[in-house]
C-alpha cells in the first residue's frame, strides 16, 4: 500500500481562481475598464457640451469603463459643463500655457517626460481609446443605442431650484426654455444663416404664456436685446456665461426647450430635455427621439420654395452649401413667429406627460451593454423633422419628381 499525501484529499473549491486584467476584452471585467482619455479641445459652447456627452456615451456601452477629460479652462462655461456630467472620473485641467505632451502615453519603464501624479496607476498612459474632437461630432450620436445625460445632484438641484423661484418662475406651472443666437456675443461673430430677429421669439414667448398657459425662461448672455417685462417672463440671459450653470438648470427642468441653432440648444439634447432647434442649416444639433429639427428654408431665384425632399437629396444642408446657393441668387430664409408658434404647439403636445417642472428624462430602455465601440459607419437621425408648408416662404414649391 503506498501512503497518500496531502494532495489526494485537495478539492477543486480550495484552487485559487483568477482574473487576469487582459484575459478578456476591455471593459468586461472590473480589474481591466475601458479607458476613455479625451481631448476637449472646443472652445465653443455646444460644440464643447456635445463632446463631454459622447465621451460620457461612449463609456455607457461598457460595463466597467473610466473617462478622463483632458480641457484647457479658457472659456467660463466650460466648467460648469464639466460638473453637470456624472460620468467623468478624472478632470485635468490646463492652465495658461500648460500642456500634456503626447510622450505621456509612453506605456514603458522610466518614459522621457514626468507624467501628472498618479498618471500610471490610474493607466492614463494606455488608454484604450484617445477620443479627439473629430471623432465627436454631432452626426455620431445616432450610432448610439443609448447616449448619456448631465444632470445636478441633490444638494445642487435643491440650491439651483431655489434660485430659479427667487427669479421669479413659479415652482408650481411648467415652463418652456428659449434660447436664440443675436449677432453680438463676444466669442463668436455674426452668422446671418444662424442669427434670429429677437422680435421673432418674443413673440413665440408671448405666445407661449397667452395661448399654451405656460411659463417662459429665457437664456442667453447680457448683450440680448431687451424684451417687454411681463408676468410669466423670466429672462436670464444677464447672467450670461459667469453663471452658466443655474442657465442649465433651467434647461434640465423645462418641460420643452425651443432653440435656434445655437450651443445652449445642444444642451437640451445632453440633459435629455425635449429639444426643438430651429433656423438650422443641419440635422444634428439634436439627437434624441423627442427632439425636433426645422431646417432653415431655401428659396431658388424664381422665388419658389425648395422642398426638403430635394435639399436633402442635393445635399444643400450644410454651411458652405449654405454659402455657395446664397451667391447663387438663393435666399436662406429662417423660420416666422407663426411657423414656430406651431412648432411650440407640437413641443407642448409632445411633452403632455409633463404638467410641471420636469422631473423625469427619456432614457433608453435599460438592456445588456454591447461592450464594444459604437459602429458609425451608417447616420441615424432620432429627432423629427417638421415643417409647415402652408406657413412657408416661396411662390410654389419645387418638388422631386
Amino acid at each position: 500500500m503506498t501512503s497518500s499525501g496531502p494532495s489526494d484529499n485537495f478539492e477543486l473549491s480550495q484552487i485559487p481562481t483568477f482574473a487576469d486584467p487582459v484575459g478578456r476584452p476591455p471593459g468586461i471585467r472590473r480589474q481591466n475598464p475601458f479607458r476613455i482619455f479625451t481631448l476637449a479641445l472646443h472652445r465653443a459652447l455646444g460644440d464643447f457640451a456635445s463632446m463631454v456627452c459622447h465621451a460620457a456615451s461612449v463609456k455607457a456601452r461598457f460595463d466597467h469603463a473610466k473617462l478622463a477629460v483632458y480641457f484647457r479652462n479658457d472659456r467660463p462655461y466650460k466648467s460648469d459643463i464639466l460638473s453637470v456630467c456624472p460620468d467623468i472620473d478624472e478632470i485635468i485641467e490646463m492652465r495658461d500655457g500648460e500642456s500634456l505632451p503626447l510622450d505621456v502615453m509612453d506605456i514603458g519603464f522610466g518614459a522621457p517626460i514626468p507624467p501628472p501624479n498618479h498618471w500610471y496607476s490610474r493607466g492614463w498612459n494606455s488608454p484604450h481609446l484617445l477620443l479627439t474632437p473629430g471623432m465627436t461630432g454631432y452626426q455620431t450620436f445616432g450610432s448610439f443605442e443609448r447616449t448619456a445625460r448631465f444632470r445636478f445632484s441633490g444638494t445642487e438641484a435643491e440650491n439651483q431650484a431655489a434660485r430659479l423661484c427667487a427669479a421669479g418662475v413659479d415652482p408650481k406651472s411648467w415652463f418652456a426654455v428659449i434660447h436664440y443666437r443675436e449677432p453680438n456675443y463676444n466669442n463668436r461673430t455674426a452668422q446671418p444663416l444662424r442669427d434670429t430677429d429677437p422680435a421673432t421669439f418674443e413673440a413665440v414667448s408671448n405666445w407661449i404664456i397667452d395661448g399654451l398657459g405656460g411659463q417662459v425662461v429665457r437664456i442667453g448672455h447680457p448683450e440680448m436685446a431687451r424684451f417687454s417685462p411681463r408676468a410669466g417672463f423670466v429672462d436670464l440671459a444677464a447672467l450670461g456665461n459667469a453663471d452658466f450653470k443655474q442657465q442649465m438648470f433651467a434647461i434640465s427642468r423645462a418641460r420643452f426647450m425651443l432653440a435656434g441653432a445655437s450651443g445652449p440648444g445642444i444642451c437640451g439634447s445632453c440633459f435629455g430635455t425635449p429639444t426643438a432647434m430651429a433656423n438650422t442649416q443641419v440635422f444634428y444639433g439634436v439627437w434624441n427621439e423627442q427632439d425636433a429639427v426645422m431646417y432653415n428654408h431655401i428659396v431658388a431665384p424664381d422665388g419658389q420654395r425648395i422642398s426638403r425632399e430635394v435639399a436633402e437629396k442635393q445635399e444643400m444642408y450644410f454651411g458652405p452649401a449654405m454659402d455657395h446657393l446664397r451667391a447663387q441668387g438663393y435666399r436662406i430664409v429662417l423660420q416666422s413667429p407663426e411657423e414656430l408658434k406651431r412648432l411650440a404647439a407640437f413641443m407642448h403636445e409632445r411633452t403632455a406627460d409633463t404638467s410641471g417642472w420636469r422631473t423625469h428624462w427619456y432614457t433608453e430602455p435599460a438592456g445588456p451593454k454591447p461592450n464594444t465601440l459604437p459602429d458609425g459607419a451608417e447616420l441615424i437621425r432620432r429627432a423629427t423633422v417638421v415643417e409647415y408648408p402652408d406657413l412657408a416662404p416661396g411662390n410654389g414649391t419645387i418638388r422631386l419628381k
